[in-house]
């Protein structure tokens, strides 16, 4: 069995934007943070897929609302997103998602896509990302990597 090296996706820094609150004489700040999915090896010969989970974490003070949006990352679609192994044109594909039932594509909201909202009140919010490698993809080892903005707005 082939055994490939570490599928990573990196999450970057995300873009936070501060609005004034109704009735409030001064704005939420929040710090962003992301922990990028570290997939491990990948057996193509598997019947399973492979699930990995990262996070997004908004340290807030104030209170309001933040919404989590993801690009599409290298494949510039959803559906499927893609990772690639250095300069080759070998991809895996790959997904992220809302829940763990890997049903809802975590996006920006476009194309089938969803966005996750949480409400924050002088607290930590964490937002969960669930990614998925199918199972049986036709692949050469790599280093397999695409990397994924997230934007929260505040």
């Amino acid at each position: 069995m082939k055994q490939l090296n570490r599928p990573t996706i990196m999450l970057l820094l995300c873009a936070g934007i501060a609005f004034p609150l109704p009735n409030m004489l001064w704005a939420a700040t929040c710090t962003v943070t992301a922990q990028p999915i570290a997939y491990g090896n990948y057996n193509p010969f598997s019947t399973s897929p492979l699930n990995r989970t990262g996070r997004i974490t908004v340290i807030c003070n104030g209170k309001g609302t933040l919404t989590a949006a993801l690009s599409s990352g290298q494949s510039g679609s959803y559906n499927p997103r893609y990772m690639t192994s250095g300069t080759t044109s070998d991809q895996l594909n790959y997904n992220l998602y809302t829940t763990a039932a890997r049903v809802i594509i975590f996006g920006d909201g476009t194309g089938g896509t969803q966005t996750v909202s949480r409400n924050f009140k002088n607290n930590t919010v964490r937002i969960r990302i669930y990614g998925q490698i199918p199972a049986l993809e036709n692949i050469v080892p790599g280093s397999y990597t695409d990397s994924i903005f997230a934007t929260v707005t505040f």
